[in-house]
């Protein structure tokens, strides 16, 4: 790294925390410090190479509001009450279906979370709009479903497990978000649309598992569920066998990604290249790469140095 991009990394890191100390999402010194070790910047920059600096910024912005509300599930999953995530959420969710966008609620969250929405969502097609709605309110019902499960001790089979934990790992609205930060907005033709599901799946499904994969111990300690846990069940393994199956998955759907992306840009199987959509393929690429770079560099969900993560040098 060269002096010019340390100092960049640094005032991207400084500005990421100076907005979340001024939209209240760290309130005390633990808290700060808790966000700068996840060095948001690492995947705000590498998701977005050549990007604007207020789109590299709003992106991050993005990445530590989504950070925050993760851990606030996974900090307080396990002691939900009955009906208390669903108040949780529901300011959440009134951001997306109140009159006009604009929540009844003053809860902190919700404001951060509809101050960013105004400012990504002006001058979006309604189509953009509707879409990054569906996959934010999807993410919270699926998260209202982990709660629920967890507070009544349910362990899913592995199929099950995965199509879960696709959906509460937020990387499929991040996507969308992205759309609009990296100048990539796509058009979902008859043609393309199954491929491009597909593209985005395979991120969120690659960028699950390696979690899962690093945070197996603390996800024991924690008494949640987790992608080794439920395929040393149903397999009936140990838990290394279930580390190195989980990985042989992760190297088999990156390489699904990649024949997919092919097929994309080439137009092997869908309609003739439409405009925009290599650049679209491009930026999910990016995004994968950048998530497990982010991942390796900061171990975010690892519970030690010695976690090892999938590598980030190929797509």
């Amino acid at each position: 790294m060269t002096d010019s991009s340390r100092a960049s990394a640094f005032r991207s890191s400084e500005a990421v925390l100076l907005w979340a100390r001024e939209a209240g999402l760290v309130a005390d010194a633990p808290a700060e410090r808790r966000l700068a070790r996840m060095r948001l910047e690492v995947l705000a920059e590498g998701a977005l190479p050549h990007g604007r600096t207020c789109d590299v910024a709003l992106t991050g912005q993005w990445a530590a509001f989504i950070c925050w509300v993760d851990d606030h599930i996974d900090r307080y999953g396990l002691e939900w009450a009955a009906g208390e995530f669903e108040r949780f959420a529901a300011p959440l969710r009134e951001v997306f279906t109140a009159d006009a966008g604009v929540p009844s609620t003053t809860s902190p969250h919700a404001v951060v979370l509809s101050g960013l929405w105004e400012r990504t969502a002006a001058g979006m097609p309604d189509v953009w709009r509707a879409r990054f709605a569906a996959e934010y309110l999807d993410f919270l019902d699926a998260s209202e479903e982990e709660v629920a499960l967890r507070r009544a001790g349910v362990l899913l089979p592995v199929a099950d497990y995965v199509r879960l934990r696709r959906r509460t790992i937020t990387l499929l609205p991040m996507l969308v978000v992205l759309e609009r930060t990296g100048g990539a907005p796509v058009v979902e033709t008859a043609g393309v649309a199954a491929g491009l599901r597909d593209l985005r799946w395979a991120v969120a499904d690659v960028a699950g598992w390696a979690n899962d994969l690093a945070s197996e111990a603390d996800d024991a300690a924690a008494g949640q569920d987790n992608l080794v846990a439920a395929l040393a069940r149903e397999e009936a393994c140990s838990k290394v066998a279930a580390r190195l199956r989980v990985s042989a998955m992760i190297e088999e759907r990156r390489a699904g990604f990649r024949a997919d992306a092919s097929a994309l840009r080439t137009g092997r199987g869908v309609l003739p290249e439409q405009p925009g959509l290599c650049r679209y393929v491009d930026l999910v690429e990016n995004f994968m790469a950048a998530t497990l770079h982010w991942l390796a560099v900061t171990g975010r969900f690892a519970s030690g140095p010695s976690v090892p993560y999938p590598p980030a040098n190929q797509f």
